[in-house]
């Protein structure tokens, strides 16, 4: 590992590259952009390098780190004035490693068409076919055990889409309880079985699903232990914790703008770093379009208003915030069956489960859950309801005026909705409760209190994949150390409300099919407490009362022309500067299917070689 270096060695250093936030992007451009021993590198992070801590390399410790300022930013949302306003958690990781730190690991794959609708935005060069290869490069796929493809289904893959020598390790999960071996047979009897391995960009339906463990010690694979600690002595590379940057710094009178390094502080005391080439900001949904506004870039009439010199007027920075809303539907668990309420309140178990995680890999601790990906069109056949391709397309299109930029993605997002083989929402099992009415702490929310909730449950969760609902994110304070006013602006569009309504219906259905239904009380049909039968009449009422988020933030730097609501160009490079980029899931112009870690590697990837390019 490489020594300390202090604030102010760091600011006395030369790089040629700048790094604001050491979290899944940040990481990872470092690590390619310091393979040639002749470029430097810094990066700049706010919290400390975690990776030899338990909590954060154990599996199924994930939700233990939220809400705590050890590991995470403890981001709200304001009030959402379209869920009967309420105020939604967003955990962010505050470590080295970012959010890949934090999150459950799922290792869940972006379709083509959601790539090929960046370019088709205006964004040469971003499709399926370019960016696919560098899913690729981010990964080292492990093949199943017997002892796994014994239990579930592994047949879907196909090993020519996966990486076999990347940083990140990937893998199926060494065990698996009763939900999960009954979750894939039972989409399977409804006709939503795999239709190939997802990883290829087309398949949809039910499968089991790998997380980024690695296998050795079925431990969390992320950008702190993938991509930094190996290259971490590197001499080129150096990373500052426990810093906060607080602007870019830019050459005076010069245009476009040309940065010249980062400032920071360090508890209380401000420095400044300096960068040859450029700064690069991989700070995240929230706080990248943080730093642009409080360097002076974004909507001019707003930057004013809050005491800051505008140097580049877009109004953009910030806007198109798009995040997967999800909804929890909670059953009782037949009696006997094991869930997460049976860990967290039996301590001899508890004290079992986590010897078997420590000597032998495996357990619950280990464990993961899986998902399927089903398309509006399988949902209401399964509803027994016709397409209605025409109620949709009223619905699209039922919202006020809005801009030509969000038209074209509109019309994109709708095209993917009438699509029978393009995800419409994310369907995941949970084996355990959630609280709803706890949504504004992210911790509580996956933590039913013993008194009010007694029982075991078992939850099933309906995601929406491709968002109407556009928020934003911008500055409150010239004060860099204030957060941002986060504004998902949830359930804004009816689109959204009628899709995640459908879902939340069919995973009733799902719940009371076997053998899932084998394995909930009365078959499906007894509710966790605060749960109940959903029908037409209160289903709608039912989502604005106990929505969450998947917590995948992006869009706020979109790429895209400017007039166009883009932030970045095809390049990452931002608009009205020589020499900054973003490069994290902020610069996505729209939302994707599933979980967005592989993604936000596989960008990092092909910015890192955008980068060289442009420096040849």
């Amino acid at each position: 590992m490489a020594s300390p270096v202090t604030p102010s060695a760091f600011a006395s250093l030369h790089f040629d590259y700048l790094i604001a936030g050491g979290g899944t992007a940040g990481l990872a451009l470092a690590a390619r952009l310091t393979e040639d021993p002749h470029v430097h590198v810094g990066v700049i992070e706010a919290g400390i390098d975690r990776s030899d801590d338990p909590t954060v390399l154990t599996p199924g410790f994930a939700p233990v780190m939220w809400e705590n300022p050890d590991y995470d930013w403890i981001f709200k949302t304001v009030p959402q004035t379209h869920g009967n306003d309420r105020i939604v958690a967003q955990p962010r990781g505050k470590q080295l490693g970012g959010s890949s730190a934090l999150n459950f690991d799922y290792w869940t794959h972006a379709s083509r068409q959601d790539i090929d609708n960046w370019g088709a935005l205006g964004n040469p060069g971003w499709s399926w076919k370019e960016l696919f290869p560098y899913f690729r490069k981010s990964e080292t796929y492990h093949p199943p055990p017997a002892s796994v493809s014994e239990q579930v289904d592994t047949a879907f893959i196909d090993p020519a889409f996966h990486g076999g020598s990347g940083p990140v390790q990937n893998s199926f999960p060494p065990f698996y309880d009763n939900f999960y071996k009954a979750f894939e047979p039972t989409y399977e009897s409804l006709g939503l079985g795999p239709t190939g391995d997802p990883k290829g960009g087309l398949a949809i339906g039910a499968y089991s699903t790998l997380l980024s463990i690695d296998p050795k010690g079925a431990t969390r694979s992320y950008a702190a232990n993938a991509y930094y600690r190996p290259n971490a002595a590197r001499p080129n590379l150096k990373v500052l914790t426990e810093a906060l940057v607080t602007r870019i710094t830019f050459a005076s009178s010069v245009r476009p703008l040309e940065a010249t390094g980062l400032a920071f502080e360090v508890q209380g005391r401000k420095y400044t770093a300096s960068a040859e080439r450029e700064v690069i900001l991989c700070a995240g949904a929230f706080q990248s379009p943080q730093l642009l506004e409080l360097s002076g870039i974004g909507g001019s009439a707003f930057l004013k208003s809050k005491g800051i010199e505008v140097l580049y007027d877009n109004p953009n920075v910030g806007e198109n915030l798009q995040d997967h809303v999800f909804l929890p539907l909670g059953f009782q668990a037949a009696p006997g069956e094991v869930t997460f309420e049976t860990i967290a309140r039996n301590e001899t178990y508890f004290a079992q489960i986590l010897s078997d995680y420590t000597k032998n890999h495996t357990g619950p601790l280990a464990s993961g859950t899986s998902n399927a990906y089903v398309s509006f069109t399988q949902i209401l056949e399964a509803l027994k309801k016709d397409p209605a391709p025409n109620v949709l397309r009223r619905k699209a299109l039922s919202s006020n005026k809005i801009p030509l930029s969000l038209q074209k993605q509109h019309a994109l997002s709708l095209a993917q909705l009438l699509d029978p083989k393009e995800a419409a929402a994310q369907e995941v099992n949970f084996p355990g409760g959630l609280v709803p009415p706890l949504v504004s702490n992210a911790s509580a929310l996956f933590h039913p209190d013993a008194k009010e909730y007694p029982e075991n449950y078992f939850s099933l969760l309906a995601v929406l994949e491709h968002p109407f609902s556009r928020g934003s994110v911008h500055i409150t304070s010239s004060d860099p150390t204030v957060y941002p006013a986060i504004d998902p602006n949830y359930l804004s569009h009816p689109l959204d409300v009628y899709v995640i309504s459908q879902a939340m219906l069919h995973l009733q259905q799902v719940a009371r099919t076997p053998p899932l239904s084998d394995h909930l009380k009365d078959g499906g049909k007894a509710y966790q407490e605060g749960f109940y039968e959903l029908n037409e009449e209160n289903v709608e009422g039912f989502v604005r009362d106990s929505f969450s988020t998947e917590y995948h933030p992006m869009g706020t730097c979109a790429m895209g022309l400017k007039g166009e609501g883009g932030v970045v160009d095809e390049r990452l490079r931002v608009h009205g500067t020589s020499n900054v980029r973003v490069v994290d899931a902020s610069v996505f112009p729209l939302q994707v299917r599933g979980n967005l870690a592989s993604l936000v590697y596989a960008v990092a990837e092909r910015a890192a070689d955008l980068v060289k390019e442009d420096w040849k």
